[in-house]
């Protein structure tokens, strides 16, 4: 009977206890929403990154399609980030144009779907990359397309290009910058 007369003295838990299960209560709870914050920032940044890996391909085919004008395409010394202008005329979807003013439409194009001009709320842009930048070098037909966008993080200069770091708008040392680099070779006609 030793055993009863022990139960008979406690009487329920202690305040210490129920002070300890709530605080590892509280630290998981904090932890879980911890790791659903880095899963939104990490579903986000791969979107950016699909976003731009399908605009290099695009501007790659543009580039492709009309390889008479392939220095008018790297012309350019960025493109994003700011207001383009108006469309160029004439609009090449409806009328014939020479390959120099078809490549100016495409970069004026591409440049409109890099800021997300397809998707507008109140007049803003809500589509496309995080302060893009989209740039393109010729060296002798092979042709390099990089686009640069905010991310929250991570590496920079990864793969040794410069596009858009002189902007200042992806943090301090461009920490914040991430980048697509796309090479493809285009001989000129």
């Amino acid at each position: 009977m030793p055993l009863i007369r022990n139960l008979k003295h406690q009487f329920g838990l202690g305040m210490i206890e129920v002070l300890v299960a709530g605080l590892v209560f509280a630290v998981g709870v904090l932890g879980l929403s911890t790791m659903q914050v880095k899963a939104k920032r990490t579903s986000y940044d791969a979107l950016q990154r699909s976003l731009a890996t399908s605009l290099a391909r695009d501007m790659a085919a543009r580039i492709r399609s009309n390889p008479t004008a392939i220095d008018t395409y790297a012309a350019i010394s960025f493109l994003g980030g700011v207001t383009s202008g108006n469309e160029p005329s004439p609009n090449c979807k409806s009328a014939q144009c020479t390959a120099t003013e078809l490549a100016n439409h495409d970069l004026w194009e591409w440049e409109q779907a890099l800021e997300g001009a397809a998707e507008v709320s109140n007049n803003v842009n809500t589509g496309g990359l995080t302060q893009p930048s989209g740039c393109i070098d010729n060296n002798a037909g092979l042709i390099t397309i990089t686009i640069a966008w905010e991310g929250f993080g991570g590496k920079t200069n990864p793969t040794g290009s410069t596009c858009g770091e002189s902007r200042g708008l992806y943090g301090t040392d461009n920490i914040n910058r991430k980048i697509v680099v796309l090479d493809t070779f285009i001989e000129a006609i």
